[in-house]
């Protein structure tokens, strides 16, 4: 259909709806980074929630987080050894909101930094894009970076001019973020991203993790900070220990049993500033004749239904107005309430909807909701 006529501005519109969704800080920057990549493809987005005078509060970063790397990067580079070769984080502080530009960095003497060579090689990053984000009264609020890789394409003036629209977009949903509560709203989904495992001893040692699971036991734990990531194994120990004392039904007395007699299962749910996380505690059986009784401790990332919702949307064939009137099909507005919110003509939104129901091949909103529905399960 219309898709490459309306694609660059339906995302433009996807993208500012979700700025719009009235989402924790959490919740929306982990969406936000997410849904970023259809409108400025990058290989990794990562946003420094920072407080008013540039010290950092927390490290929103998609994927997998490299603990180690980042441990030499906090610990030797933020700060320090950065400015050998850019602006330190520091310099957040006084820089004005806007775009900083890739080009500066884009040098053989930057290819040749310790920084480049330590920390952005080894993860695959290649060049970079940095907008500053401040509020409309000027305060800061934190800086989202884009990286591309050696083989991609370098960041245009166009890539720029676009980060520069959206950059008012993040601060202003950032600012009514402050207002609300991670982990309150009425129904949570997991997230796409799969789980992760940890094999704990009985007295809570760690024995084996899968690829990204001591990176989600830090986010579960506290979020993602800089004594956090700096601390490295030590501040993965008192992650593990915290999360020990939570799970346990005898949280003061380690060695008292991870799970009591005859249980096998138990699950929690933590909520801090990095969202609302389910911990699985599940007792496995020693093969082999072993005495040593293990604990598969399986972590998982979950996020409003709202997030989940806009990515189906983001999914399907629909343009910008279609989008606005399937999202409230969905959550059971009326098509009254839906034109008198929007101030467009009842005749629009029935169009509207006529339309959405051809391009989905629906006969309803019942219908619609379940083709929905399916689209949100991970």
């Amino acid at each position: 259909m219309n898709g490459d006529r309306f694609g660059p501005r339906r995302r433009m519109a996807q993208l500012h709806a979700l700025c719009q969704a009235d989402l924790a800080t959490a919740d929306f920057l982990q969406a936000f980074l997410e849904a970023l990549h259809a409108v400025i493809p990058s290989q990794r987005n990562l946003f420094d929630l920072t407080d008013s005078q540039g010290q950092l509060l927390h490290y929103y970063c998609e994927g997998l987080i490299d603990t180690r790397i980042a441990q030499i990067y906090f610990e030797h580079f933020h700060n320090r050894r950065e400015a050998e070769c850019m602006p330190a984080f520091a310099t957040l502080a006084s820089a004005p909101a806007g775009v900083r530009s890739a080009r500066p960095l884009m040098s053989r003497e930057f290819f040749h930094s310790a920084l480049y060579n330590e920390i952005w090689r080894p993860q695959g990053f290649h060049s970079r894009v940095e907008g500053v984000v401040r509020a409309t009264d000027g305060r800061l609020l934190g800086s989202l970076v884009l990286y591309r890789g050696p083989s991609d394409p370098d960041f245009s003036s166009g890539d720029e001019q676009t980060l520069a629209t959206i950059l008012p977009w993040i601060a202003s949903a950032l600012v009514r973020a402050e207002t609300r509560e991670v982990g309150r709203a009425q129904r949570f989904l997991p997230t796409p991203q799969r789980e992760e495992y940890l094999l704990l001893s009985e007295a809570g040692q760690l024995r084996a993790a899968s690829e990204g699971a001591l990176g989600l036991l830090l986010q579960a734990d506290a979020g993602l900070t800089l004594n956090g990531l700096r601390d490295g194994e030590l501040g993965i120990r008192w992650a593990l220990d915290r999360l020990f004392q939570r799970i346990s039904l005898t949280p003061g007395d380690r060695s008292q049993p991870l799970l009591g007699a005859g249980e096998s299962f138990r699950a929690v749910t933590l909520i801090n500033a990095h969202g609302r996380f389910v911990v699985e505690v599940r007792s496995l059986q020693s093969g082999q004749g072993g005495a040593e009784r293990l604990h598969q401790v399986c972590l998982r990332r979950h996020e409003p239904q709202t997030v989940s919702l806009h990515r189906a949307l983001r999914q399907l064939p629909l343009t910008a107005g279609q989008f606005q009137v399937c999202r409230a099909l969905y959550e059971g507005q009326t098509l009254v309430d839906l034109a008198r919110q929007q101030r467009v003509a009842h005749s629009t939104v029935v169009d509207h909807t006529r339309k959405i129901y051809r391009a989905l091949d629906v006969s309803g909103v019942g219908e619609l909701r379940q083709l929905i529905d399916d689209a949100m399960r991970p």
